[in-house]
């Protein structure tokens, strides 16, 4: 008579991994301690330590809504990428089998990492022409610029930069047509836009200005997102003034209104407002404004 052995199904659950062997290390965006920020992409990981061989049995993150893994159905199973939308808490759960145990076996645990709420991105001070000391009123350029950083705390929804210009010295009205380009601050938004160059401007131009003999007659802005690797590190905002048009055999001066905005969930988080006249002093540059206002 043949005798069955009985072989336990391979589903069976392994049994717990004695004490001293290599547990679970949860870490969010690469750290192993919190706080965490809302709206930041945050990428949630499991393993186990010393480098231990493992396979992944359940992986549950709570406190925070999934978003799509940049690797797609090749993500690994001990990830999740997500936002977390408001404070709170991040918790994550794993049971992970030490396949380098003899028979294999099971650790399971959780991590939970604060939650905090961004805070508003940073904001530069005016970047403002150095004067020329030789005159009292020339600068020796023309551009004004600040910029804007999220930072490591800092809120990353996108940040769309609003601009208006006018060949007058008064302030752009709302029925001025704006120029806007949106930039995302987070992967998970999605690429960079395109910036094409147009007019005779450079490619981050965002208002080109009309030229005369080549000499601009208008204010020209542009959008530097500089740094960073899939999203910029921070936005450049530049305004140039131009600095008179030829008129016959002498340089008229040239009037101009700008108003640019930098606005994040549809607030303005910084704003620069100018208007007045500009002419050159030989290499040097004159204004004088009826406004010159920020609000930084």
């Amino acid at each position: 008579m043949l005798a069955l052995a009985l072989i336990p199904p391979a589903s069976a659950q392994a049994a717990e991994c004695p004490p001293g062997s290599p547990t679970l290390v949860f870490t969010v965006n690469g750290r192993t301690t919190g706080p965490v920020y809302t709206t930041h992409d945050l990428l949630v990981r499991v393993r186990l330590s010393g480098g231990t061989v493992y396979s992944v049995d359940s992986f549950e993150v709570t406190g925070i809504r999934r978003v799509p893994h940049p690797e797609g159905d090749e993500a690994r199973s001990g990830e999740a990428l997500g936002v977390a939308d408001a404070p709170g808490t991040l918790t994550a759960t794993a049971t992970l089998t030490n396949d380098e145990m003899d028979p294999p076996c099971t650790v399971t645990g959780s991590a939970s990492f604060e939650v905090r709420a961004a805070t508003t991105p940073q904001v530069s001070k005016l970047r403002r022409p150095p004067p020329f000391r030789g005159h009292r009123g020339w600068l020796w350029d023309s551009r004004y610029w600040f910029w804007v950083k999220p930072g490591a705390a800092g809120v990353v929804t996108p940040l769309t930069v609003e601009a208006r210009a006018v060949r007058r010295a008064r302030l752009p009205g709302s029925r001025v047509r704006a120029a806007r380009i949106t930039f995302p601050m987070r992967p998970s938004d999605g690429p960079r836009p395109d910036q094409e160059p147009h007019g005779g401007c450079g490619y981050t131009t965002l208002i080109c200005p009309p030229e005369f003999r080549t000499w601009p007659k208008g204010a020209e802005v542009e959008v530097r997102a500089q740094g960073g690797r899939e999203v910029p590190a921070l936005l450049r905002v530049v305004v140039t003034l131009p600095r008179g048009v030829p008129a016959g055999r002498r340089l008229a001066k040239t009037p101009i209104g700008v108003d640019v905005k930098v606005l994040q969930d549809g607030a303005a988080i910084a704003r620069l407002r100018i208007a007045g006249r500009c002419d050159p002093r030989g290499q040097f540059s004159q204004c004088r404004f009826k406004t010159l206002s920020t609000a930084l």
